[in-house]
């Protein structure tokens, strides 16, 4: 019956070579190692050598996703992939699975909540992208759809409305209709829906400063003139008023605007 020659640590800490007859059979992790009480001179079936060499595949690959869990929770399907990208057997891979999930180690339903609450505060996002992210994550539909009851109407709204807040100043040399447009589109692309951005927008102080609307559009007209300087007159302020009404501004303030700064007459 094969019989344990030789048992020596390796430069890898917590991990042994074995030696059966004279020959280096297998390395294991320690705690293989303490399982199944390995000491010199112990004879060995072939079934025992196999049962250990499993079960060491199985330590190894639960030290792996254990590792890979440190620093946050993640979702079964993340560990999953990242043992297989280890070359880990599938085989293996289940059982370990298996057992993380009976110790709780992983629970997808609480990723989600985690998952979502984090996305309320840092680097806020809509229900739309969360989904989108979730399902990335391997998270199942169900789990999501729960999970989302969640993230409430007025959730939402509030979260929505610290976004638009900090982004306003980037878009005060918009004009009013197209500051608005633009507020909508950036929650939209944050993954809110268009009814709660318009919502948002509804809830929000949106009267027009006047003259914060005057002074945007003279810098347009002023940009525009000399974009459009080697037009007549008249088809310059054609073309001058082609791009400020497709910017949102209104007709009477262009039309006082142009007659305040732009020869509308040919010279012939």
């Amino acid at each position: 019956m094969p019989k344990i020659t030789k048992i020596a640590t390796q430069k890898r800490v917590g991990r042994y070579n074995v030696e059966i007859d004279g020959r280096f059979a297998f390395g294991l992790m320690e705690s293989t190692l303490v399982k199944y009480g390995l000491v010199k001179e112990r004879e060995l079936t072939q079934e025992l050598i196999a049962a250990i060499k499993h079960d060491d595949q199985v330590a190894r690959a639960l030290k792996m996703a254990l590792d890979y869990l440190g620093p946050t929770i993640r979702t079964v399907h993340q560990v999953k992939e990242r043992l297989l990208n280890k070359e880990i057997d599938a085989d293996i891979v289940a059982e370990v699975v298996e057992q993380l999930l009976a110790q709780q180690y992983l629970d997808d339903a609480d990723y989600v909540q985690h998952f979502i609450a984090t996305k309320k505060i840092i680097n806020p996002k809509g229900p739309l992208i969360v989904a989108q992210e979730l399902k990335r994550a391997g998270v199942a539909e169900n789990l999501i759809q729960e999970g989302l009851l969640n993230y409430s109407t007025s959730d939402q709204i509030e979260i929505a409305t610290k976004i638009i807040d900090n982004a306003q100043r980037s878009y005060q040399r918009e004009s009013s209709y197209g500051r608005k447009q633009k507020l909508i589109k950036l929650l939209m692309t944050k993954g809110f829906s268009y009814e709660i951005a318009q919502q948002v927008l509804e809830e929000n102080d949106w009267q027009v400063d006047t003259e914060q609307e005057k002074l945007n559009l003279i810098r347009q007209v002023e940009k525009l003139t000399h974009r459009y300087r080697k037009e007549t007159p008249s088809a310059r302020s054609y073309r001058i008023k082609q791009q400020l009404y497709a910017k949102g501004y209104q007709g009477d303030l262009i039309d006082w605007v142009l007659s305040e700064s732009v020869d509308t007459s040919d010279d012939f």
